[in-house]
């Protein structure tokens, strides 16, 4: 009888069991980070949006950067910074005509010629480097993720955002356009910076 009640319990309790995929272990263990999901929403209704209303004309920040007293103090009034370990971003229009498109590597470039600043190196990808439009947005800081790893994964993810913003935009050498976009300095920066962008429009476009 001993035998028998143990059998049926055994019974029982494979049934209860199935296996479990490595992901679904690895999300036991880790649960998703709801930042990393709905990336295209939290792309134009939020990081987009707050580029372009953040962003001031070309000159207009260059003047206002080299006025402040020092790097920090124009942090605070014209940029952004999660923690104060981190360089400071800074939000940018540049407006003027594509005079060279360089894509002979991945990381390709667009010099802009900007009559009030002069020329401005923008990244078209699709390879961009560097973390910029993660670090400027204020939606969202490394305390909201769980490890570096997966705050680095979220800033693939919304350069693969920008990527797709560019080509769809299609600019060619001789388009008028304006840029939205951010760039990062640890000082004052002599000259405008080479900018990552979020939004690209052209003349008479949206």
């Amino acid at each position: 009888m001993f035998k028998k009640t143990c059998l049926t319990l055994a019974v029982l309790a494979l049934g209860g069991c199935r296996i479990v995929s490595q992901q679904e272990l690895a999300d036991l263990k880790s649960p998703p980070n709801p930042h990393m999901a709905n990336m295209d929403k939290t792309w134009q209704q939020s990081i987009v949006p707050q580029v372009v209303a953040k962003a001031r004309p070309a000159a207009e920040l260059m003047s206002a950067l080299k006025a402040a007293k020092d790097i920090d103090s124009a942090c605070k009034a014209l940029g952004y910074r999660a923690q104060d370990e981190n360089p400071c971003i800074f939000y940018v229009k540049v407006s003027g005509t594509v005079s060279k498109l360089d894509t002979a590597s991945r990381s390709g470039k667009m010099t802009l010629s900007d009559a009030s600043v002069g020329n401005v190196t923008v990244q078209i990808g699709p390879t961009l480097r560097g973390t910029q439009l993660r670090d400027g947005y204020s939606g969202a800081s490394y305390q909201d993720f769980n490890d570096q790893v997966l705050f680095g994964e979220y800033s693939k993810n919304i350069n693969s955002q920008a990527v797709k913003m560019i080509q769809t935009a299609n600019v060619k050498t001789g388009d008028s356009v304006d840029v939205y976009g951010v760039f990062s300095a640890w000082d004052i920066p002599p000259t405008l910076p080479e900018i990552t962008p979020a939004k690209i429009v052209h003349a008479g476009g949206q």
